[in-house]
């Protein structure tokens, strides 16, 4: 059953206490008031102007009304209101003018400067009760109705609209139990770029329709942005959820688009102080994991995930520090050549050795990263280190080997990012051909053209340029003949199947293209000397793995190459 009333009803409805602000010089007149008014509202309470203004800044998002007294020393109430009325966050505050003066000039003063209400001393506790909860009423009704209520497109409520209303039921309802719902429909740009607009549209409405008729009383539902919905309702269980899922999918499964899926994300209410906006954040955060896994339809939001939300806030919180601090630290792992079978390359790989959390992986925090932006300000800091410790090695005459750097899908962001590595390099005096950039499949399919083209000025800059993660996307092929690589580095998948005969036969044929395009090749994940020996006989170039050696620090790794140099 859908949600019947007005808001204007559902704001008549609320018990929970309002905060009043007096500003009053007289002690005795505060002392009255919050007599006549604690048992209703909570009371905040300031003896002159100065100290009201500042204990309403501190408290903005509490105070409903504030009750001014007109005549004080210093700064009078009318310099409070003009203080409020020209500053937007306090604007909308209403203000009831107290005085012991019956003059109608005052009043209309205090009218015209903004005060929604104007009382006289001594008061009558019926007369203020009444005005003040028909302020508070009338601003409430106002603050709902100055939000846009209704998204346009699907008849729901707004994004907005929602959790401002959302917010005022959970407040309202402390014995009952809530779940917040965040839910998508799978490929929707898929969908919509196949289907069209209007289909696409089309099928917005239909779900926020069919969503809309499973609610109850006391349950809502909005549009969050694109085809996110969230729907506050009260608690349910997985069978319910799963029979909602399953009713869904019965509704759509005729429709033009098929397999159509609709996914939830799900969080059950933990604590009644929790706001709705967190309650969806965890919600969204469950929906999310689940995107791209074609059985899976539904998540709950559950300790393991507040765990990983939890790791992922510290890692968030502290990586601007742990660069500042050089908490990050660059590891390398040998390359060895097929023929001379000594280390003669090696590829640059982060660690997080962080005081607070320990020694990290880089599985636990570049995912972070990419998703926030910050891989660009990792991946500068990390080439640095590599640049500097050629150049350190160059000047004291230590053998050196070609360092290969990853190069992520958001550097190419980076404004002039050809000219930016060439910069770094020469900085540090180190020959543009020690550095070996390794681009990932996806990376370049992202913005081919762009990156194309900063590829081509870096590969003209001597820079050598590996194809990273060979294998493992869509159009490899097609990417190998729009852009110039030196080094194809098959991934570990490909690797793995070297001992099957069907994987044998297709590393054998990626190695005869990288021949015949005169390219050299990378095997990673080389874990034992069987594989290795067979990389060497189809002709791999150079191995990498734990065969040979993990990822070395810096000392160790020049160490580990004096031996096997």
């Amino acid at each position: 059953m859908r949600v019947k009333g007005s808001p204007e009803f559902f704001f008549d409805s609320i018990k929970s206490k309002e905060t009043l602000l007096i500003i009053d010089d007289s002690d005795i007149d505060r002392s009255i008031l919050t007599s006549l008014l604690k048992d209703k509202y909570n009371i905040l309470e300031a003896s002159d102007g100065k100290s009201g203004l500042e204990k309403l800044y501190a408290n903005l998002s509490r105070i409903s009304v504030v009750l001014l007294d007109l005549y004080m020393p210093a700064m009078s109430g009318y310099d409070v209101l003009h203080e409020m009325e020209s500053n937007s966050s306090l604007s909308s505050i209403p203000v009831m003018m107290l005085t012991s003066s019956s003059s109608e000039e005052d009043q209309i003063t205090a009218f015209r400067k903004g005060a929604s209400d104007f009382v006289s001393k001594p008061y009558n506790p019926l007369i203020i009760i009444n005005r003040l909860e028909a302020i508070i009423r009338l601003r409430k009704s106002s603050d709902m109705l100055s939000l846009t209520s209704m998204d346009k497109q699907t008849g729901v409520y707004s994004a907005e609209f929602f959790f401002a209303y959302a917010e005022q039921i959970v407040r309202s309802n402390q014995d009952l139990a809530f779940d917040l719902i965040a839910t998508n429909i799978e490929s929707f740009n898929t969908i919509k770029s196949r289907h069209g607009r209007k289909l696409a549209n089309s099928l917005l409405r239909t779900i926020a329709m069919l969503l809309q008729d499973e609610l109850k009383e006391k349950e809502i539902i909005g549009r969050i942005m694109g085809d996110r919905f969230a729907l506050l309702v009260r608690h349910r269980s997985q069978r319910e959820y799963e029979e909602l899922a399953d009713t869904l999918f019965q509704e759509l499964k005729e429709g033009p688009v098929y397999p159509l899926i609709v996914k939830f994300g799900i969080y059950e209410q933990a604590e009644k102080s929790e706001s709705v906006s967190s309650m969806y954040d965890k919600a969204d955060f469950a929906l999310n994991t689940i995107q791209g896994k074609y059985k899976a339809i539904i998540r709950f939001y559950d300790e393991k995930l507040r765990k990983k939300l939890e790791d992922e806030q510290n890692i968030i919180d502290n990586m601007e520090t742990a660069i500042a601090n050089r908490e990050f630290e660059v590891y390398f792992q040998p390359k060895h050549g097929k023929d001379s079978g000594k280390t003669e390359g090696a590829e640059a790989l982060v660690r997080w050795n962080s005081p607070k959390f320990g020694f990290m992986n880089p599985g636990a925090f570049i995912p972070v990263f990419e998703n926030n932006g910050f891989i660009s300000k990792l991946d500068y800091y990390v080439w640095e280190s590599v640049c500097r410790t050629i150049g350190e090695c160059l000047k004291k005459k230590t053998p050196v080997v070609p360092i290969s750097i990853n190069i992520s899908r958001g550097d190419f962001d980076i404004k002039d990012l050809d000219l930016v590595i060439e910069q770094l390099a020469d900085e540090y005096s180190v020959p543009h051909d020690l550095l070996h950039l390794e681009l990932t499949e996806s990376a370049y399919h992202d913005n081919p053209e762009q990156i194309t083209a900063i590829i081509e000025k870096l590969h003209a800059a001597g820079f050598i340029i590996e194809l990273d993660d060979f294998g493992t996307g869509y159009s490899s092929l097609s990417v190998l003949n729009k852009m110039s690589f030196d080094i194809l580095k098959l991934d570990m998948s490909l690797v793995n199947g070297i001992h099957d005969r069907k994987g044998h036969r297709i590393l054998y044929s990626i190695q005869e293209m990288a021949r015949l395009l005169d390219m050299k090749t990378v095997a990673e994940g080389c874990e034992d000397q069987e594989t290795a020996e067979e990389l060497r006989r189809l002709g791999c170039n150079y191995i990498q793995g734990y065969y040979y050696s993990k990822p070395l620090p810096f000392n160790e790794f020049i160490s580990y190459m004096q031996k096997n140099g």
